[in-house]
C-alpha cells in the first residue's frame, strides 16, 4: 500500500531542461568534434535525457543502454555486482557519454566507468541529469550535468518516487 501522496514543488521547468539540455549537446558536440558520439543510457532514469540529448547533438549520434545490478541490501556502500549491456555494443575507440539520472555518492559511477575504461573508448565522461556533489562519498566529478541540485528527493522527467512521477515533462522537488 502507498504513503500518502507526497507534494510536488516544481524545481525546473520544462523550458528549462530544454535549454540546458541544447546548450549540452553543444558541449558535447565541440567536445566530440566530428566524430560519433556513443550516448550510453543507465536504465532507466537516463531514458528521457538520452532521448532529448540525441535530438539536439547534430552529427552523428549513437545510442545504447545498460544497466547496472546492484546489491541494494548496503545502500551506503550500493555495491554494484554486475553490469548488464542490454543490447551489446562495442565502445572501442569511440567517444562515450555514459547518461546517469542522479549522480550522488558516486560508487556505482566509478566501478562502471572503471569497468568501461577496460573497452578502451577514445573518450569516457559522465553526463549527469541532476549532480549532487555533497553527497559524495568518492571522489569522482560529473563531466558535465543538466543541474547541480542539493538536498532533497526530485521526480519527473523520467525520475520516480515509487514508481510515481517519472512521467512529469518537468522535474519537482518532494516533499
Amino acid at each position: 500500500m502507498r504513503q500518502s501522496k507526497p507534494k510536488v514543488k516544481r524545481a525546473f521547468t520544462a523550458k528549462q531542461l530544454a535549454k540546458r539540455i541544447e546548450a549540452l549537446g553543444k558541449a558535447i558536440r565541440d567536445d566530440a568534434g566530428d566524430g560519433e558520439v556513443f550516448l550510453l543510457g543507465i536504465l532507466k532514469g537516463s531514458s528521457c535525457l538520452l532521448a532529448d540529448l540525441m535530438r539536439v547533438i547534430p552529427g552523428e549520434v549513437a545510442y545504447g543502454y545498460i544497466d547496472v545490478i546492484r546489491d541494494l541490501a548496503d545502500t551506503d556502500t550500493a555495491a554494484a555486482l554486475e553490469i548488464d549491456f542490454i543490447s551489446f555494443t562495442e565502445i572501442e575507440r569511440r567517444n562515450v557519454y555514459v547518461l546517469k539520472d542522479v549522480v550522488s555518492t558516486g560508487v556505482i559511477e566509478t566501478y562502471l566507468l572503471n569497468q568501461l575504461r577496460e573497452h578502451d573508448p577514445a573518450k569516457l565522461h559522465l553526463v549527469a541529469l541532476l549532480d549532487r556533489p555533497d553527497l559524495r562519498t568518492v571522489a569522482l566529478e560529473t563531466d558535465y550535468h543538466v543541474f547541480k541540485v542539493g538536498e532533497g528527493s526530485f521526480v519527473g522527467y523520467g525520475l520516480e518516487n515509487d514508481g510515481r512521477f517519472g512521467n512529469l515533462p518537468y522535474i519537482a522537488r518532494l516533499s
